[in-house]
């Protein structure tokens, strides 16, 4: 069973490296959220790691502020070159723990979260069945789709793509993207973002 969600998400103080991040700009919440399209309540819940942000929002506020993603999700202690991490050790995070969750069709898992200075971030991502597409996200570097279970609509640009289990999926995440389950049943795939800086 992975990790309880908001417990080890504290631990990594995600909330607070954004908060600190936002305030070395001098920004109020109120700047940050409008910048990032998101409700100021949603930013200060997440600022106090009372609801922990998707992967979207991650990268939003990634690309935003310049960073690498992985810089949320790696700790100062772990001085390793090489990170194992167990079935139970993945970070957890359900859509029905987060506030946006009337917008997340998803549940996912990070698969290596402790590792420094990292370029990969690999997640185990698990749709529910979509009737339409979410929003589009663009952000720089590069992502890669696996699908493990089921079938998973891609939207990249003006394509339309179809993935069923075992099917492959290599692009450029700075055209516009979105990804849904289709057809009933829990929908699995790897996914691999290499989120480089422009």
């Amino acid at each position: 069973m992975p990790h309880s969600t908001i417990n080890e998400l504290k631990q990594l103080g995600i909330g607070k490296k954004i908060r600190n991040l936002r305030e070395s700009r001098n920004w109020t919440q109120d700047e940050m959220a409008a910048k990032l399209g998101l409700s100021k309540v949603l930013l200060g819940q997440i600022e106090e790691e009372v609801v922990p942000p998707t992967v979207a929002t991650l990268l939003n506020i990634s690309k935003l502020l310049s960073i690498g993603i992985d810089y949320f999700f790696t700790s100062d202690e772990f001085t390793g070159k090489i990170e194992v991490t167990r079935s139970n050790e993945r970070l957890s995070v359900h859509h029905e723990d987060l506030a946006e969750a009337g917008r997340l069709t998803y549940n996912y898992e990070s698969l290596a979260y402790r590792l420094p200075k990292k370029h990969m971030e690999p997640f185990f991502v698990e749709f529910d069945e979509s009737e339409q597409l979410g929003d589009e996200l663009t952000h720089d570097g590069e992502e890669f789709v696996h699908v493990l279970e089921g079938s998973l609509e891609l939207k990249i640009g003006d394509d339309l793509v179809v993935l069923e289990a075992g099917d492959s999926m290599y692009f450029y995440a700075d055209v516009p993207h979105a990804i849904r389950g289709i057809g009933p049943g829990k929908h699995k795939a790897i996914i691999v973002l290499y989120p480089f800086e422009s």
